[in-house]
């Protein structure tokens, strides 16, 4: 029980895995940026270095590649909240139980709202009949660093993040349509992409759609005999290259 949880809970190392996919784009190699990685982060022991750049090969880095969709997308937009985003949503496919959390735990609640860390513990509790220190301040750190909540002492507030339409819409390509095709509504809302995007209600991710319908960005989205579909017009890499915002 005690070294899952320490898997489950490592820290997020969120700004050294931030700085890790903007760097990547100078390499043409992933041996090269993985020997980078272990000799150019801040830790001074070689021993933790190496083991952060695991952690940060298998967020974000799991196909041993550097044609990822975090450093596509750095590479197209140099911005930092789309890559967030998207770095986001790579996080959270990999950590399960924190990703659970926010679902759960964070998302059906109101921006605003306070909670104290008891709200935290009884998801642990429930996960694992306990409730350790190191799993409890870690989980507290990566919903912070995520931008789901900050803290205002010893409280915790839900954040009111900014629709993240750009970002939505490059997952939406990415997850169903990296050629252009026709997705169901339902197929995406199944999906908890948009959760771990920080999108709270269903009505938003259709507002999303219809306003990339409106602008052009995909070639339609079709409501008929109680069937809502959207066609995508862009290949991925198109999208990309075009640089599209929403």
């Amino acid at each position: 029980m005690e070294n899952k949880e320490s898997l489950i809970f490592q820290r997020l190392l969120w700004k050294e895995s931030i700085k890790a996919v903007k760097d990547s784009i100078r390499f043409k190699n992933f041996k090269n940026f993985r020997k980078h990685l272990q000799e150019h982060l801040p830790q001074n022991s070689s021993y933790v270095r190496k083991r952060y750049t695991s952690s940060i090969v298998r967020w974000f880095f799991s196909d041993q590649s550097l044609n990822n969709l975090p450093a596509k997308v750095w590479h197209s937009y140099k911005n930092n909240q789309i890559l967030q985003d998207v770095m986001r949503y790579f996080y959270l496919e990999k950590e399960p139980i924190v990703a659970e959390f926010i679902c759960k735990y964070l998302i059906p609640l109101e921006p605003g709202t306070t909670i104290q860390s008891e709200y935290l513990k009884d998801f642990l509790i429930k996960k694992y009949g306990r409730v350790k220190k190191d799993p409890l301040k870690c989980l507290s750190t990566a919903i912070r660093d995520l931008g789901f909540t900050y803290c205002n002492k010893t409280t915790i507030i839900v954040c009111n993040l900014q629709l993240p339409k750009t970002s939505f819409t490059i997952l939406v390509h990415y997850l169903f349509a990296l050629t252009p095709q026709t997705v169901s509504l339902k197929e995406i809302l199944t999906h908890k992409f948009w959760m771990y995007l920080g999108i709270r209600d269903r009505n938003a991710v259709k507002k999303i759609l219809k306003e990339a319908d409106t602008k052009e960005i995909i070639a339609k989205y079709v409501v008929a005999d109680q069937l809502e579909q959207i066609t995508t017009k862009y290949t991925l890499n198109e999208f990309l290259q075009k640089k599209i915002k929403l």
